[in-house]
């Protein structure tokens, strides 16, 4: 998938879950007794989980989506020449200002 742009990536994606999600609507009853003959899992507890699906994933992209800004912001790295150079310019912006009548 080289070459999409990133909504492109993000709604094939979201379409490809929603025809499996719609498809385990549909053969819920088949997923119920698969699961709880080879896993002994509650029929409920399976239906629940696969109608409330897109909601559990959203909630995990949310999450995930949290954590990454977290990250990212956490593990920011200094610019200290950018920091001079905007200092400068900052100066400079100030002396045309002066020249111009404004008070600092």
């Amino acid at each position: 998938m080289t070459g999409l742009l990133r909504y492109q990536l993000f709604l094939s994606i979201g379409i490809l879950f929603v025809g499996l999600w719609k498809a385990g609507i549909t053969r819920l009853s088949t997923i119920q007794k698969a699961l709880s003959s080879t896993l002994s899992i509650d029929p409920n507890t399976t239906k629940i989980f696969v109608i409330y699906l897109p909601i559990w994933v959203i909630l995990l992209l949310g999450i995930y989506a949290l954590c990454s800004v977290l990250y990212k912001v956490a593990t920011f790295g200094d610019c200290p020449d950018a920091a001079v150079e905007l200092n400068a310019q900052i100066e400079e912006a100030k002396q045309k200002l002066t020249k111009q009548g404004f008070k600092f």
